[in-house]
This record gives C-alpha cells, structure tokens and sequence, in this order.
C-alpha cells in the first residue's frame, strides 16, 4: 500500500489549490478517502469510540449487509429464468450465471449513472463528494424489475438523484428516499 499512497501523494498537489486541477479536487479527494483512512476520523477528545470508521467505510458496511440480498436475487432472476422456460432442474450456477447475466447491468448503470451525477455536483458545487448514493446505486437494482430495459434505469436513476438528492442540498438534506423515488417515477411515468 505504501507504493499506492506514494502515487496518490505525488500527484495530490496539482489537486490542491492553486494546482493544475483545482476543480477536480472532489473526485481526487472521493479516491483517495476510498482507497485510504482519512485523517479526520474520531479524535482523542470526548467520550466515544476511536476507530478510523468514516461514512465511506460505514456505507461499505452497509453494502456488505446487502450482498446476501443482491446474492440471493441474482440466483432468483435466473431460477424465473428457468421456471418460466419449462426448466425447473436446471443447475444452481446455471441459475446464477442467468441471473448475474441479467443484474449486473442494471448494477452497472445504475452506479456510473448516479456517481456521475454525484461527482458532477461535487466538483460544480466544490464540496466532497457523498458517499450516501454507494448504498442507493444498490438499493435501485435490488428493487427494479430484472426485465427493465437499461435507459429506463438511467432515467430513473437521474430523476432520482436530481430531484429527490440534489434538489434539497445533497446527503441528509433530502425528505424523499432516492431509491424509492426512482422505483416511483418508473411506476407512475410507464
């Protein structure tokens, strides 16, 4: 690691201000803080738990909790699959190839569509980016149909994110839930 925090730290100057790149420093910062512990986790004042937990690390828990849930519908998608082809004896990884054939692209469109988004308002606005739409980019395929075509995702995924995150200032500023806004508006506007 010591080799990849030597990268990060030689070329953070040309992000930093008055850098090359000044405008970029959100999206330098979102990598870094991902691939590193930021400096400004819990201190050594007050009374709390000391760890090097940040929302990023706390949001990848989350995700971890959720895999079970991704895991189970990926096998899901595929064993419908096979039920509704008249194959119901169909191998388990047959099922979960079918099936991971069939979400991971929904998975996929969802994050690049609403991260670049996020990113684009981090970098517009000058502030970090939040790390609150890595658990809604997983909570949107978990609730959409598997058979959505993918622009209907990136629709959904934009209207969400737009209107019901940026509109009222970003994370924990909204009323409405991001994930549940975009299943909404696929439902109301088809």
């Amino acid at each position: 690691m010591k080799f990849i925090r030597d990268i990060f730290d030689k070329v953070k100057p040309v992000f930093e201000k008055g850098g090359k790149y000044e405008k970029l420093h959100p999206a330098f910062d979102a990598f870094e803080t991902f691939m590193f512990v930021p400096n400004h986790t819990t201190s050594n004042r007050g009374v709390q738990i000391r760890d090097a937990m940040d929302m990023k690390r706390l949001m990848m828990t989350v995700i971890i909790a959720m895999l079970p849930c991704l895991l189970f519908g990926i096998w899901n998608v595929g064993h419908q699959h096979f039920l509704a082809t008249g194959q119901a004896d169909a191998a388990f990884w047959d099922k979960v190839a079918v099936g991971a054939w069939v979400t991971i692209p929904i998975i996929i469109v969802s994050y690049v569509v609403g991260l670049g988004i996020e990113f684009y308002f981090a970098i517009r606005r000058g502030h970090s980016v939040n790390e609150g739409f890595l658990v809604t980019g997983m909570l949107i395929p978990l609730i959409m149909p598997p058979t959505i075509p993918l622009w209907q995702v990136a629709v959904a995924t934009a209207f969400a994110v737009l209107v019901a995150k940026e509109v009222f200032g970003g994370t924990g500023m909204n009323i409405l839930n991001v994930a549940m806004t975009a299943r909404a508006f696929l439902y109301f506007a088809i």
